[in-house]
């Protein structure tokens, strides 16, 4: 009997750690970025959130700028910028995770008479964000970056 609760523990445990594949938020948000908004892994294993927007008329220099000014004034630390390759890392400190950090990254490369924007963000495992606010805080970042 304890060797077959044993194992249903470890299956349980070996399933909650597996990645899966990426999805997509299911969302009425017609906004460019909330179509664009995937993720992957579980919350054992961690999880990976991403989206990507095109913003016509902005130049890389201008979208850094305010890329970086309203992560800062969102309450993250910019650990990282390189003008150069269009990349700003930060990260911020999770509540309760005893030191614990999340990483933040910033992408921003010219096309087109504008700038293609990705966002990254990705959590360790045992920590969890609602998906909608990380939804939104990548959409006000990259409305941010359109001057909106």
């Amino acid at each position: 009997m304890k060797k077959s609760i044993l194992t249903i523990v470890a299956i349980a445990f070996t399933a909650g750690c597996a990645s899966s594949g990426t999805q997509t938020l299911k969302t009425n948000d017609s906004r460019e970025c909330a179509r664009n908004f995937t993720y992957n892994g579980s919350f054992l294993a961690g999880r990976t959130f991403k989206s990507h927007v095109f913003i016509k008329g902005v130049s890389k220099k201008t979208a850094m700028q305010r890329a970086a000014q309203y992560t800062i004034n969102d309450g993250w630390s910019i650990t990282n910028t390189d003008q150069s390759l269009g990349i700003i890392s930060a990260s911020q400190t999770v509540s309760f995770g005893k030191g614990k950090t999340v990483p933040l990254n910033i992408g921003i490369v010219p096309k087109n008479n504008g700038v293609n924007v990705s966002m990254t963000y990705s959590t360790s495992g045992g920590v969890s964000s609602p998906l909608e606010s990380i939804k939104n805080h990548f959409c006000s970042t990259m409305e941010a970056v359109a001057g909106k």
